[in-house]
């Protein structure tokens, strides 16, 4: 009788979604700014590890998604005289509305999404002044994708638009002057944990297209656009990052 129920109840989970594992690598350009370690504009490359998993309810128009996302960059300044080292993890969960356009073959999505991130930079040259910098953050906003079947020599080639863009959220950041030891060892607080809002956007888009391999197998290839800013306490931020994507895609 036990054996009866879960075989059911496994059935219905297996039918009740379809979902797609994607595992994806991003190559490319990234522009960092943050005054608090140097005015100047730090330009270089980085790379990206991406992991996202997403599940359509077969029984309601409703799509979770669910993004892990690594990257490590190496950036310089203009002089080639100091670099800075980077790196972040950011986790991103999303459920949306679909619907199907026109002849069926386009699907919209629409619906909102939590983003949170955490990351570091250190700067070369600062030595023992101010030699690095912590990233913490949550933000929240919409979440619209555009899906649409291309159909060539017999196949379907999915081609994808994904777009995020955080409306509010919080974010930690020193005060001007501020330094670590004084919020960390002394225990100083002075608005270290800010406020942020559409008066600085931030978007971050993906475009992609999937090439089958198989039934269940497809080659992703792409574009990758992360564009994000902030200015706390007097303090300008901004990491700006154009990439080419790859991977593999896993419909089970």
């Amino acid at each position: 009788m036990k054996k009866t129920i879960i075989a059911v109840a496994l059935s219905l989970s297996l039918h009740s979604s379809a979902q797609e594992v994607a595992t994806q690598l991003a190559f490319g350009s990234a522009d960092y700014l943050d005054t608090y370690l140097s005015p100047e504009k730090y330009r270089g490359f980085e790379v990206r590890f991406i992991s996202e998993v997403k599940r359509d309810s077969r029984k309601r128009s409703v799509t979770y998604l669910l993004t892990h996302e690594g990257a490590f960059s190496t950036t310089h300044n203009r002089s080639q005289t100091a670099n800075e080292l980077s790196g972040s993890y950011d986790f991103t969960y999303s459920m949306t509305y679909r619907t199907r356009l026109a002849d069926g073959k386009m699907h919209l999505y629409i619906g909102g999404m939590a983003d949170y991130s955490l990351g570091f930079t250190y700067n070369t040259r600062n030595s023992s002044n101010n030699p690095a910098q912590g990233y913490m953050s949550l933000g929240i906003g919409p979440h619209l994708m555009l899906r649409y079947g291309l159909s060539l020599w017999g196949k379907t080639f999915p081609i994808t638009w994904e777009a995020r863009m955080p409306f509010l959220g919080v974010m930690f950041s020193p005060n001007y002057g501020q330094s670590y030891y004084e919020i960390f060892n002394q225990g100083n607080y002075d608005h270290n944990v800010v406020f942020t809002t559409l008066a600085v956007p931030q978007l971050r888009h993906h475009l992609s297209v999937d090439v089958p391999l198989s039934a269940r197998y497809a080659l992703r290839v792409g574009y990758l656009g992360d564009y994000r800013q902030a200015k706390p306490n007097n303090l300008r931020q901004h990491h700006y990052y154009n990439a080419a994507t790859v991977g593999l895609v896993i419909t089970k």
